[in-house]
């Protein structure tokens, strides 16, 4: 059964002008819709995640999809029983994901971007064992929660690390490479940076993981992904789930994220609740000490993070 609320994942990179207009537009049009989330814009497209009520996510999808420069968008749905975002934010950004290159007066060239592998195939390079490099696109907090199977995941903080990560895989640059992310945003820039770089044969999984495991089942996903709002992680595989992260303190396998008490530390950390509460919401002993002293602000013990 689906949830109360819809919760909407859309992305196109199209050559946008008159941005403040376009900003304007949206504001009002979620307003009036009461729809909460964010929409970062640039003259590069849109990057959405918003939710509501289903009807009114419905006219969203019909009156912002009637816009020239939008039609064709792909929407990714799921449910919640809960309204996820705090908030409506519409920003004009340089870039609708931040590989930023562009501050060195570089920048990649969404049209060298990857062919798409669809969901069913993938999961067919799985079942016959291909020879492949499947690469990980996102944060490690994303993928410390949940991967494909045999991933190269990287020690990336945001997506303007993905540039260091590609070194370390210049060892396979003649390997067939695909990438993956959550809903396919980040990898239009990432495949293209790698052909940029001399990686020969590189696609990108068309919708992300997001896709993947409503197309296919998600077989080949271990753990859950990661999304950002305020449920944190949501599960993909229904054909064989698991669980791969653990509580830091007492190493019991869950996928609960939690967002630091220490407002100056912030950290997300993956906890139960019983350690959860037996830390007072802290992700260390220097925070929790801290916190007890009073020596920094704090924030709700038990608020998880809404990114």
């Amino acid at each position: 059964m689906a949830g109360k609320f819809k919760v909407l994942l859309y992305y196109k990179y199209v050559k946008l002008e008159q941005l403040e207009k376009i900003q304007l537009e949206q504001k009002a049009l979620c307003l009036r819709l009461n729809l909460k989330g964010r929409v970062l814009l640039s003259d590069e497209g849109i990057n959405g995640t918003i939710a509501g009520f289903p009807s009114d996510v419905d006219t969203y999808i019909k009156e912002t999809g009637s816009m020239s420069f939008f039609s064709g968008m792909e929407w990714k749905i799921s449910f919640s029983e809960e309204q996820v975002f705090p908030k409506m934010k519409v920003v004009v950004r340089d870039e609708i994901v931040t590989l930023g290159l562009k501050k060195n007066g570089d920048d990649v060239l969404i049209s060298k971007k990857a062919d798409y592998i669809e969901p069913e195939e993938l999961n067919e390079y799985f079942e016959k064992g291909r020879d492949f490099i499947i690469v990980d696109a996102r944060n490690s907090y994303e993928s410390s929660v949940g991967k494909f199977k045999g991933a190269k995941v990287g020690n990336i903080d945001n997506f303007r690390d993905f540039p260091k990560f590609v070194e370390e895989l210049k060892e396979h640059k003649d390997k067939e490479i695909v990438t993956y992310c959550t809903g396919g945003v980040r990898c239009e820039k990432a495949s293209a940076y790698l052909k940029e770089q001399g990686f020969k044969n590189v696609r990108q999984l068309h919708g992300g993981i997001h896709e993947y495991g409503e197309k296919v089942g998600g077989k080949y996903f271990e753990g859950q992904m990661f999304v950002f709002d305020k449920r944190l992680t949501i599960p993909v595989n229904k054909i064989n789930p698991s669980l791969i992260s653990e509580c830091i303190y007492c190493k019991v396998k869950i996928s609960r994220y939690v967002d630091c008490a220490i407002l100056s530390c912030h950290s997300l950390f993956i906890c139960c609740e019983d350690c959860q509460a037996k830390n007072k919401g802290t992700c260390s002993f220097d925070c929790l000490t801290k916190l007890e002293a009073k020596l920094e602000p704090f924030s709700s013990v038990f608020a998880n993070i809404s990114l």
